[in-house]
């Protein structure tokens, strides 16, 4: 018996039937809910409806964290709450909710308000959907992004075998330069996002595959790295935490859609994502060396290795980076991959095949 995994699913399934048959007439159109919120003594009034995002059919849990500024968490929870999405004000706390909380954040830097929204643990399609509303309420109530936000995720893997965790873990090593086409240059090996080189990653897998305790090994690391173990401690998740500043819902998403994909991947141990260190051991202990940035490594131009139309690799001179454009060659062949084998839809993997290297400015709210 064939079926979808929740209702978001077989009705973004539908639609989409719908479309391809020339049939756009009989899709139905849904009445926005008009609300009210009120900042400083001034009432907004703009449309809610829930903003239909990419479907999975992943059965991994996933969390993401908004920083924004221009609202307060007074002020954003309200919004959140006038638009019918279960909010707490909940101060400074790392608790995970039933509910999404709004938090306080000492990193953000505004004269004009600002938090950090987080959400409950979320699945599916559903989720995807309820992380794109709650990005538009925010959007029209006020919010924006500048260089001090960031955008977490979370993907809960406590319920895997130790082994499926490891080979998430080695995946990712493989691919990690890919996913640095996805965020701003200044995000890449950051120091809240670090990198690591070949060697570590080497010795963080062959201690997560032969530990007894791996929630106590997780307790040992730091969390300030791109893929953040140290939040297999507290919350049975790996936290990625490189992307740039965000209130696009269709790129949080795709961004959210792209790692369950990846990780469901690695579960497997589909060999298509494993020995494909897209970069070489040199390069990758280059990149992590300490106070390393993107101005060092960019070097001269040369030819460098792109995707053709059809996905084959070819040479071409470009006046981008050679990293950089590594890095995009690398997240092309690793969404056309995942969406080839079944992982990742393909709409979600012709939005992120375009936006690859092309990124808006880091204060645009469509980053």
């Amino acid at each position: 018996m064939c079926g979808y995994a929740d209702a978001g699913t077989a009705r973004y399934a539908w639609i989409g039937g719908l479309r391809l048959a020339g049939r756009e007439a009989e899709i139905p159109t849904r009445t926005p809910r008009i609300v009210a919120v009120t900042i400083g003594g001034q009432t907004m009034r703009f449309a809610v409806d829930a903003q239909e995002s990419w479907s999975t059919q992943s059965t991994l849990t996933f969390g993401i964290e908004v920083e924004c500024v221009g609202l307060n968490t007074r002020q954003a929870t309200a919004a959140l709450r006038n638009a019918g999405i279960s909010c707490e004000d909940a101060g400074y706390t790392h608790a995970t909710m039933p509910t999404w909380k709004v938090v306080t954040d000492g990193s953000l830097n505004s004269r004009n308000g600002s938090c950090e929204v987080v959400s409950p643990i979320l699945s599916g399609s559903d989720g995807l959907t309820e992380t794109r509303t709650v990005m538009m309420v925010l959007r029209n109530a006020g919010a924006r992004i500048n260089e001090s936000c960031g955008m977490h995720i979370h993907i809960g893997v406590d319920q895997l075998p130790q082994e499926e965790q490891a080979n998430i873990l080695q995946a990712y090593s493989e691919w990690q330069w890919a996913f640095t086409a996805f965020v701003l240059e200044r995000r890449v090996n950051g120091s809240w996002s670090r990198l690591r080189s070949r060697q570590t990653w080497d010795n963080l897998i062959s201690e997560w595959r032969n530990t007894s305790d791996v929630r106590q090994l997780a307790h040992q690391h730091d969390r300030y790295y791109a893929l953040n173990v140290a939040s297999y401690y507290r919350h049975g998740t790996f936290e990625l935490r490189s992307h740039h500043g965000s209130l696009n819902g269709m790129n949080a998403c795709a961004w959210v859609a792209l790692h369950l994909a990846m990780f469901d991947a690695a579960r497997v141990n589909d060999q298509d994502f494993f020995g494909h260190n897209i970069l070489g051991a040199e390069w990758q202990h280059q990149v992590t060396t300490p106070r390393t940035t993107m101005q060092d490594l960019n070097g001269v131009v040369t030819r460098v290795p792109v995707l053709d139309a059809v996905g084959n690799q070819v040479m071409r001179t470009d006046t981008v980076s050679a990293t950089r454009a590594q890095g995009v060659a690398g997240a092309q062949a690793l969404v056309q991959r995942l969406a080839h084998n079944g992982y990742l839809a393909l709409d979600a993997a012709n939005y992120l095949t375009q936006r690859a290297g092309n990124i808006p400015s880091a204060r645009s709210n469509n980053s």
